[in-house]
């Protein structure tokens, strides 16, 4: 066969379905969008985020791209032109909401392109009936896409929030005075939230909590009334009941900053309702068509039913998971009606009870092991241990500093708020003073592992690694210490490794993560004063403690003596890990005169200091960005301390107490 025919037929093949391929390209995109974009605010998986950040990218390109082929053909292939501008998630990132201007040039260009194809049209093809309903539902979905990145913006949500009354009406229904000493009860009273069904309180009390977070996310003040009653809403919670309410505020905002979603209102339900029409009119009316036998291409009517059905499709899945949504259940209950409350009941009070969140897992020795083969190889001579394929994908797409998900324990939730409610009770303002030097706020938020030790009674044997040292070196210090005494105690027989006890399990997590945060997400943590060598120091980890972590190469593990003479020979060169040795080494000769779980309780709840002092010294921005990826645990703990009255933001709240109208 001449090959010159064979150029010629595959040029005949492209050039028939090229448009084809891009229209019916554009329909996989919107489904994975709309499915699997939302999935976003509760799952934390690296696969799930790069199908988002793919199809994102991607969909108003392909969309552009076909209306452009489809304005310059002349060939009839070319008249079904549908699902022209997709129904996507509105922004990917926080930075694609600054840019909401460049949408409306994209829009112009959209509606231009598809306005002259239509042009051309008209008058001469049946088809137009059904192109001029689909172009209404595309400039609709498009337009209310752009209305709510103008809306998420930085600039229009700050005036959004200061314009509005929020402060003034909590003011207004609780005074200041005896406002520390109101119940729970009382609280709720106040707000309405005892006229509604009991298992609607908490949807509410979240909802409320999102009011606050807002102000917080816009650099905002608050009175001291918005402040004190949300410290008295979620001070009332048990740890799990806590941690709920932050989800559930924590998906308000997601929706609000990433989605079309900020509340049921008419405005959204008359464009919803554009929207469907217009998508099910184009459906009915080509098949009427097809019916009174148009002739038309079998390819044609086939790709167009796939494209308009999948279009409808989409349109009431989309009504569904919006009757589903947090915003459907609070609209639904504020009604108030016997019906409303028995359907709330059987979609939504029990719907979040089985969520399990996770906090992303590296450790550093672990991680150098599993990645670097030729470095094993180097040391041991003798094995090669391989990378699996997990971590070479991850590696490939720069997520090699993650190596597992670990679920989020009711455990590790109860040490988290049992810290974070000690820590509130040692303020001893019940209301910011005018002068920030009057407070004791600051100190309590600069506490990072030295307030847990002062309490053991040991600080000043431990004040090297948490005070006189940056944040940065001592979370890495802290690390490769927790790291050396597990290991030292599975070798003594102290712990078990498949079944360690609460706390160890829960000191070696934290220390996990916040090494994740501090490898992964640096840009969560305090500014260093100086760079931490990470990989230097993993590297060297590995080359020295290889034979004592593992007794399959050999059957006689070193002590920690033996690894600390190995040490001392490189001197200097291991400065960070000889530092970590001799704090691993304190830290066992602890079990003198403690009992092991006394010494492994006091670990655990440093990391939670530091845990805490990272959130509360991190930025919203940073920690709205992480909804996209199911949210940190890092954000949790913020918004707990920030709703307690634990963020130094509150200490600008006096002047707000003394204005109303701040």
């Amino acid at each position: 066969m001449n090959i010159n025919f064979l150029s010629k037929r595959a040029q005949e093949l492209w050039n028939e379905w090229e448009f084809r391929s891009l229209i019916l390209l554009s329909l996989v995109l919107q489904i994975l969008l709309v499915v699997i974009g939302n999935r976003r605010k509760y799952s934390s998986g690296i696969g799930l985020e790069w199908i988002v950040w793919i199809a994102y990218l991607s969909a108003d390109w392909v969309a552009t791209l076909a209306l452009g082929i489809a304005s310059r053909s002349q060939g009839e292939d070319n008249e079904i032109w549908l699902r022209h501008i997709p129904d996507t998630i509105t922004a990917y990132a926080l930075e694609d909401n600054e840019i909401w201007l460049r949408h409306i040039l994209q829009l112009a260009i959209q509606t231009a392109a598809a306005s002259y194809f239509l042009f051309k049209s008209w008058g001469t093809d049946p088809l137009i009936y059904i192109a001029l309903p689909v172009f209404v539902a595309g400039i609709t979905k498009y337009g209310e896409r752009i209305s709510a990145l103008s809306q998420a913006s930085s600039e229009k949500f700050r005036a959004s929030e200061n314009g509005r009354n929020f402060n003034s009406e909590l003011s207004e229904k609780f005074p200041y005075v005896g406002l520390f000493d109101m119940s729970i009860g009382e609280v709720n009273e106040g707000l309405g939230f005892n006229n509604i069904i009991p298992e609607a309180v908490y949807l509410y009390e979240a909802h409320f909590l999102f009011q606050i977070f807002k102000i917080l996310f816009a650099d905002l003040g608050l009175t001291h009334s918005s402040y004190m009653v949300s410290y008295h809403i979620i001070s009332s919670k048990k740890a799990t009941e806590a941690f709920k309410l932050i989800e559930v505020e924590s998906g308000f905002m997601y929706d609000v900053l990433f989605t079309k979603v900020r509340r049921l209102c008419l405005r959204r339900t008359i464009l919803r309702s554009i929207s469907f029409l217009s998508s099910t009119s184009a459906l009915v009316t080509f098949s009427l068509m097809i019916a009174n036998k148009h002739a038309y291409p079998e390819t044609e009517v086939i790709i167009s039913y796939i494209l308009l059905g999948g279009g409808v499709v989409l349109e009431i899945y989309g009504v569904i998971m919006l009757l589903l949504s947090e915003w459907a259940m609070l609209h639904l209950s504020m009604l108030r009606k016997p019906w409303a409350d028995s359907v709330y009941r059987a979609i939504y009070s029990d719907r979040n009870k089985g969520w399990e969140r996770y906090m992303a897992q590296h450790d550093l020795t672990d991680a150098q092991i599993i990645t670097n083969g030729a470095l094993w190889k180097m040391v041991t001579n003798s094995l090669v241990c391989k990378p699996t394929p997990k971590v070479c994908f991850l590696k490939l797409i720069g997520k090699y500093n993650i190596e597992s998900w670990e679920v989020i324990s009711d455990g590790l939730k109860e040490l988290i708020w049992e810290y974070v409610l000690d820590k509130r009770s040692r303020y001893s303002h019940e209301m910011p003073q005018p002068d920030p030097g009057m407070n004791d706020l600051k100190e309590l938020l600069a506490e990072r592992g030295d307030q847990v030790l002062k309490s053991m009674g040991c600080l000043e044997n431990f004040r090297w690694a948490v005070v006189k040292i940056d944040f940065h070196g001592s979370l890495l210090l802290w690390h490769i210490a927790t790291d050396i005494c597990y290991h030292d105690d599975i070798r003594k027989k102290k712990v078990d490794a498949k079944n360690p006890p609460p706390y160890c399990k829960m000191s070696r997590s934290l220390s996990n993560y916040m090494l994740y945060l501090l490898s992964e997400r640096p840009n969560m943590l305090p500014k260093a004063i100086r760079e931490v060598p990470i990989k230097q120091t993993s590297i060297q980890l590995t080359e020295f403690s290889w034979c004592w972590r593992s007794k399959i190469i050999t059957p006689t593990p070193w002590d920690s003596e033996e690894f600390m003479n190995e040490i001392k020979k490189n001197g200097k060169n291991v400065s960070m890990l000889y530092d970590a040795c001799t704090l691993a080494k304190e830290l066992q000769s602890l079990e003198n005169n403690w009992t092991k779980e006394k010494k492994w309780r006091m670990i655990s709840q440093i990391w939670v200091e530091m845990l805490a002092y990272a959130a509360s010294n991190c930025g919203w921005k940073e920690h709205a960005q992480a909804l996209t990826r199911g949210g940190e645990l890092l954000t949790r703990v913020c918004l707990l301390m920030a709703h307690l009255g634990l963020r130094e933001q509150h200490l600008t709240s006096s002047s707000a107490a003394q204005n109303p109208n701040f």
